[in-house]
């Protein structure tokens, strides 16, 4: 068995099997890689390590680059690891735990401080990444309403692409003073719209907040809800919920006040989710010495 770095892969088909089965992924070499192009997150980086066996691909690791904001609002690069995965008739063999070794060890001679990465309890692997070091720093907390209504309302936005340059306005005094997955600039939110599909038609923008959102048959999923205040975070969900004909719920609603307006509109807010993001402290920094208790992400950043 050898590993190798995803771009060393002379058959990058060979990962089809491992991603279906374990994500239900229907990966696509070319379209993967046009997203690496356009992906900071994984530009720079190795995007992978990949455990060959007789040509095929028996086990995966994703690694990325992100960028953080730290307590001392300096942009700190970490460790991302993602898309975790065996192919069957090879588990339990110690082939993920050694690949994540050595994505550790390659994140070190990079200087990083930390690699982060974004689970569940409830899923085998959870146990493993503890095993290597890794704990809990956010758990991700829904919020969900059921509703009848059904109203029309004009479109607060009409155009064929989105303001960025407002939306990041909006969105860098609204993260101020939380640190984590909280830097971005065009080219990030650019990348997020081709990767995660979000449109003009499924976005609201105001003077002071915005609210992304994805109609999925009568339901709306709020994908991101930012704003100056929580007035402004009421009026975003009572412009929303017009839109929603049974169902509208959000999904890492991190931010207290905004879980709090939430309840004011009769939503069951979780204390907790079945999604967490974990670190492990590299370097032996401590994760609360650079980030405190302010660190923040919204699905949006969920890798």
């Amino acid at each position: 068995m050898k590993i190798l770095a995803y771009h060393e892969l002379k058959d990058k088909d060979s990962l089809l099997p491992l991603m279906e089965q374990a994500f239900g992924w229907p990966f696509d070499a070319q379209e993967f890689d046009r997203n690496i192009r356009i992906d900071s997150r994984l530009r720079e980086s190795c995007v992978g390590l990949c455990a060959v066996e007789a040509g095929r691909v028996i086990g995966f690791v994703g690694i990325m680059d992100l960028a953080t904001r730290t307590l001392e609002r300096t942009v700190e690069k970490a460790g991302g690891i993602y898309g975790v995965a065996t192919l069957p008739g090879h588990t339990r063999q110690g082939i993920c735990r050694m690949l994540i070794d050595r994505a550790h060890e390659y994140l070190i001679e990079k200087h990083y401080r930390f690699s982060f990465l974004t689970t569940s309890p409830t899923l085998v692997a959870y146990d493993l990444y503890k095993k290597l070091g890794y704990f809990d720093v956010a758990s991700f907390p829904g919020a969900y309403k059921v509703t009848v209504k059904k109203k029309r309302v004009k479109k607060i936005q009409d155009g064929t692409r989105l303001d960025f340059r407002r939306m990041l306005g909006i969105y860098g005094k609204y993260v101020k003073d939380k640190t984590g997955l909280v830097v971005r600039d065009e080219a990030y939110m650019k990348m997020l719209s081709r990767t995660l599909g979000i449109s003009a038609r499924e976005c609201i923008i105001t003077d002071r907040g915005y609210v992304i959102f994805k109609k999925e048959k009568k339901h709306v999923r709020i994908r991101e809800l930012a704003a100056h205040n929580e007035k402004e975070m009421h009026r975003l969900i009572g412009l929303i919920e017009n839109r929603a004909e049974s169902l509208i719920y959000a999904r890492a609603v991190l931010d207290p006040n905004l879980q709090q307006v939430y309840r004011m509109h009769e939503y069951s807010v979780l204390k907790a989710g079945h999604g967490v993001m974990m670190v492990k402290e590299l370097t032996g920094t401590p994760f609360s010495e650079a980030y405190g208790d302010r660190f923040f992400m919204s699905s949006l950043d969920h890798f």
